[in-house]
């Protein structure tokens, strides 16, 4: 056991370096930053507009380029290796293929969490010097006298600015683009071709976000649904993520109240299924004649 995860978290920490040098994920990660940076000079609206704008567009950034990185970097992970005949020399060693697959997938996870860690910092940054600039524009200090009025509209900026719902928020992100990841490296496992991997993985990242609606025709229209029908959605209902799960994000940045009960509950299903594929991958990497 002591020696599996070793050999695994020496995969991982390879596979990290060996993303860090893509200069294409690289520009992806940079692009985000800069697209996040410079968000604030995009809001002329009132402040609470403003402050949902940049929320949305921050989110939006983060999940677009996490997406990016994941199908980019998974793509390149075992197709690469097979291509410069590495993965023969690792495989030749004491490392099993699961082994070798948790790891890969390991260091792209840990991939996408050091990039969404970057833009979180970046993106409160962009929130706090739109706190500042909004006080500013009102005339108003937080440490000084003020009417009750005054204080008002300060809690308001405030509450805006330093929601800790923004937390929730970042950490559905994270768990969307590690099930996503997920997929990606699976497909990785049994196919070559990047353009294979890649349009795989989108076509059940959009299927997943209409998975709720396949459930629901699959469980209602039994007996109206032809036996294809029928049969399509079943798998897409059992075998596609339920991506509009994570539809919560939009609950919190219109300042609605989301319970951390339900934000654990789908970081639980994330992990499940994120879990299920990789173990799946696993077994048909097994078979697979390299």
């Amino acid at each position: 056991m002591k020696r599996s995860v070793q050999v695994v978290v020496a995969i991982a920490g390879n596979t990290l370096t060996e993303a860090l040098r893509q200069r294409t994920l690289n520009v992806v990660i940079l692009f985000s930053l800069v697209m996040l940076a410079g968000s604030d000079f995009f809001t002329q609206f009132t402040f609470q507009e403003e402050f949902k704008f940049l929320k949305d567009l921050a989110y939006a950034v983060i999940s677009i380029g996490g997406l990016l990185v994941a199908l980019m970097g998974a793509a390149q992970l075992i197709p690469a290796e097979i291509e410069r005949r590495t993965l023969y020399t690792t495989l030749s060693k004491p490392v099993r293929r699961m082994e070798f697959i948790l790891g890969k997938y390991l260091g792209l996870l840990a991939l996408l969490t050091l990039m969404t860690v970057l833009l979180s910092v970046v993106f409160a940054g962009v929130l706090w010097h739109q706190e500042r600039s909004t006080l500013a524009d009102y005339g108003l200090d937080p440490g000084a006298p003020m009417s009750e009025e005054q204080q008002r509209l300060v809690d308001q900026v405030l509450a805006q600015s330093r929601d800790p719902a923004m937390v929730q928020a970042v950490l559905l992100v994270w768990f969307k683009l590690a099930v996503t990841a997920a997929i990606s490296v699976a497909f990785s496992t049994i196919a070559t071709s990047t353009i294979f991997i890649v349009s795989t993985t989108l076509m059940v990242y959009f299927t997943g976000h209409l998975q709720a609606v396949a459930r629901q025709m699959w469980l209602h229209e039994a007996g109206d649904a032809g036996w294809v029908k029928q049969g399509v959605l079943g798998l897409v209902s059992w075998l596609v993520p339920d991506f509009q799960a994570y539809n919560l994000i939009d609950e919190i940045i219109a300042g609605n109240a989301v319970l951390w009960a339900d934000t654990l509950g789908i970081a639980g299903y994330s992990v499940v299924y994120a879990l299920v594929v990789l173990a799946a991958a696993g077994l048909a990497f097994q078979d697979r004649e390299l």
